[in-house]
């Protein structure tokens, strides 16, 4: 893929909290930027006052075992099925469609640093729950990814966003091959794992000033024409700290054209608010 991957700065939506009305606590704690779609869930940040080293590095198997999440043991155990198959050997990037497959295998390769955070106990955040280690290696998993007993996590250092101009390139294609009918999974249905921006009034790309509803979120078939696209020419353009375009040559009702998605980020990742 032809992705732009450069790095979306900490979104600065908190500064417009008079237009907007958003609540600081979405550009705390998960390193995450862009709207917030849900209001915040009670976290339960786990403090390490006790093994220096980690929750317990291994079980007597030998085995990795993933540090408990206070308040939140289904976190651990979705992130336990996908640590089996990393420690294992097996090919986790292929199995996590919900990721760029260049993007999964590059934070994926460090396995070591990743045992490392993720054997210590989890902190449950607004948007993502995250096990970090003494290194600053941070491992985030989206509550989608939770809810499906199998959790595809980012890998990041504390501190840094998520996501990158990949991650928005590989929302865009993942919805419009769910428009033609070549989903990457048949599992990627937005019921599953939401990709249109939820309808509040605070989509403002522009910077006018006056917020309004994603328009992609009252009209989300306003792509349904689309019949083919090349996925490997996407690239991805930020707008600001917010928002950001996905240009992607596509065909729709008959006519090539490239359109362009407008994107931000919330509490399932990237999301798609605009198209023109």
């Amino acid at each position: 893929m032809a992705a732009t991957t450069r790095t979306t700065r900490r979104l600065a939506l908190c500064g417009l909290a008079v237009a907007v009305s958003l609540s600081v606590a979405g550009c705390e704690g998960d390193g995450q930027s862009g709207i917030p779609t849900d209001p915040p869930p009670t976290t339960s940040a786990a403090a390490d006052t006790t093994d220096p080293e980690g929750s317990a590095a291994a079980d007597t198997t030998g085995a990795v075992r993933v540090g408990d999440v206070p308040g939140n043991a289904a976190a651990t155990a979705a992130l336990q099925s996908w640590v089996d198959d990393l420690v294992a050997g097996n090919d986790v990037a292929s199995r996590c469609w919900t990721i760029a497959p260049e993007r999964a295998a590059q934070m994926y390769d460090d396995v070591d640093a990743i045992t490392a955070a993720v054997t210590r106990p989890g902190s449950d955040g607004q948007y993502t729950v995250t096990w970090s280690s003494p290194d600053g290696v941070a491992v985030s998993v989206l509550r989608s990814e939770i809810a499906s007993g199998y959790a595809c996590p980012y890998v990041h250092h504390d501190g840094d966003d998520i996501y990158t101009g990949a991650d928005a390139i590989h929302a865009v294609t993942r919805f419009l091959g769910r428009v033609t009918g070549d989903p990457v999974s048949p599992q990627d249905t937005e019921e599953n794992y939401p990709l249109v921006c939820e309808a509040r009034a605070i989509w403002d790309p522009w910077g006018s000033g006056y917020p309004d509803v994603p328009p992609m979120s009252a009209d989300p078939s306003v792509l349904d024409a689309v019949t083919t696209f090349d996925a490997e020419s996407a690239t991805f353009t930020p707008l600001d700290d917010v928002y950001g375009s996905v240009t992607i040559p596509v065909i729709e009702a008959e006519t090539s054209r490239n359109l362009d998605v407008y994107v931000t980020t919330g509490s399932n990742g990237y999301c798609l608010g605009a198209v023109d």
